[in-house]
């Protein structure tokens, strides 16, 4: 996947999808089951373009490369790329990249009547308090994580 660099901050690569190209990827139909396959099936190719399904909002989106195990448990590992939405307002559950006091983290997002958290999705790990004397920003949504199956 090429992709332009755009900044790096400790231990995340930010990059834009200018440079992109996912629109010649073929799609195999009819969809595949996760159980045993259907020798009877045949499929029929047809193109699908990947920016279209995982882009929704392409002025407010980019992907950021992981580098770190704090979110292991959600299928988060380093040297995924995650497609980040900044367009999309945060809500309790949620996967977030987050600054706080300067530094850039992914979290899962857990809020409730008094208290906000960023709770990571391993155990080795502690959730983070929320306080008003941190400088928290939500900076983006993750949508998707793309990270290779071998």
């Amino acid at each position: 996947m090429k992709t332009d660099k755009k900044n790096t901050n400790d231990d995340l690569s930010f990059h834009s999808f200018e440079q992109l190209n996912l629109n010649d990827i073929k799609l195999a139909e009819p969809l595949v089951p996760a159980g045993f396959p259907s020798p009877a099936d045949d499929f029929i190719e047809m193109e699908i373009n990947l920016q279209d399904y995982i882009v929704k909002n392409k002025e407010a989106t980019f992907c950021v490369k992981v580098e770190g195990s704090s979110m292991t448990k959600a299928g988060i590992n380093t040297g995924d790329i995650m497609i980040v939405d900044r367009s999309l307002t945060p809500k309790h559950n949620d996967i977030v990249l987050a600054v706080i006091d300067g530094d850039f983290t992914v979290k899962r997002l857990a809020v409730n009547d008094n208290s906000v958290y960023l709770v990571p999705e391993n155990d080795s790990f502690s959730p983070i308090k929320i306080t008003e004397s941190m400088d928290f920003q939500i900076w983006g949504i993750i949508t998707h994580i793309i990270h290779r199956a071998r």
